[in-house]
């Protein structure tokens, strides 16, 4: 497959932001996590609902202050919050304390979703790359769900070693401190329109961004595609957690490593499973492009994966329900690489039928609709 761009300094960049941002250590372990600071499952579900209710209330906002403000500003802001998190995470023993970190965790969120795309798709735009958008992202997604990938092998080896959930968050404020000096070194031009920060002009640029989002959202398309987007991502989204406790059952039944207790044990199958599914994914995303050029578009191509993704779901519930758990889970692993195929194609759709100046913000109505 022929590729029209070039492999570049920022390029590399770009993929290390991705790689070093999926170091997400405790994600495959986070409800164990909970659970072992003695909260029951109603209080995690709140914590997990007070995370959504923070996105929701800042996503869009925190967009428009980004292509205001300055996207690479935000980005750095959004990882000092994370770290920030991981610190209250390790310290905290108890449910109430645990409801700051969520929140400066959901925080973080908000100002990184959307806004690193956007400097993606602007370095596209600048070099003449348009065309490639899929393909691009695609790739530099890829580096992401490889390191979701290595990250699931290192978190297992962490609660193994140390015999404590706590501990991943604070080797993961290592890869986020090495990925916010890379962030640092991104050119300053891809802050967006306004470079030196101002209140008069971050006031101009708020209403001009406002008006933007108000003119598009006029477009029957625009929103067409927003509900093709959003619909699936959020299906995703809300279902992909159950996969955990599907394959520690399944898992757990394995005559395998049966020589360490089932902690131990538990652990090793979670990391080496979710490594699999995350080559799968990493696979799937540099895809992508190709995936479009055989569909004929990025709208067929949106179209035909939305409907797979939706079979599968239903299909997973049918087998789960007649106790076929082993055929179940490999459903769960094929909507994982489809969402993965199909996230840069809505993404790059997204950035090619809205207004550049403001794609932060049109990135991060994505995001808030799908949470």
């Amino acid at each position: 497959m022929p590729v029209h761009f070039r492999k570049d300094l920022q390029y590399y960049k770009f993929c290390l932001y991705g790689f070093l941002k999926n170091q997400k250590f405790h994600e495959p372990f986070f409800l164990l996590f909970l659970l072992s600071k003695d909260i029951s499952y109603l209080q995690a579900g709140m914590l997990y609902s007070i995370k959504e209710i923070t996105i929701n209330l800042l996503e869009v906002p925190a967009g428009i202050i980004a292509d205001a403000a300055g996207r690479r500003r935000a980005m750095l802001f959004s990882f000092g919050f994370y770290i920030l998190s991981f610190i209250v995470f390790y310290i905290s023993e108890t449910f109430t304390v645990l409801i700051i970190p969520i929140i400066l965790f959901g925080i973080g969120d908000v100002f990184r979703t959307g806004t690193h795309k956007a400097m993606i798709f602007d370095y596209l735009r600048v070099n003449k790359w348009n065309h490639c958008r899929v393909e691009y992202y695609g790739r530099t997604r890829s580096w992401s769900q490889a390191g979701s990938a290595l990250s699931s092998l290192i978190a297992a080896a962490i609660v193994i070693m140390s015999d404590n959930y706590s501990a991943i968050f604070i080797f993961a404020i290592i890869p986020y401190v090495l990925n916010f000096i890379n962030l640092a070194s991104y050119p300053a031009w891809l802050d967006g329109e306004q470079g030196k920060f101002e209140f008069r002009q971050f006031r101009l640029a708020f209403v001009n961004v406002l008006r933007s989002l108000s003119r598009s959202f006029r477009k029957l398309t625009i929103l067409k595609l927003y509900v093709n987007s959003t619909m699936v991502s959020g299906f995703f989204n809300s279902s992909k957690d159950y996969l955990q406790p599907l394959i520690l059952a399944f898992a757990i039944g394995l005559p395998v490593l049966t020589g360490i207790g089932d902690k131990d044990r538990g652990t090793v199958l979670i990391g080496l499973i979710y490594f699999t599914i995350y080559l799968f994914t990493s696979a799937a995303s540099r895809s992508s492009g190709m995936f479009t050029k055989k569909t004929g578009s990025n709208a067929r191509g949106l179209n035909i994966t939305m409907f797979t993704i939706f079979l599968a779901g239903i299909g997973t519930g049918i087998l789960y329900h007649y106790s076929l758990e082993f055929i179940s889970i490999i459903l769960f692993i094929l909507i994982y690489a489809i969402e993965n195929i199909r996230r840069p194609i809505a993404v790059a759709k997204i950035a090619s039928d809205t207004e550049s100046g403001s794609l932060t913000t049109y990135l991060s109505v994505d995001s808030q609709m799908k949470s």
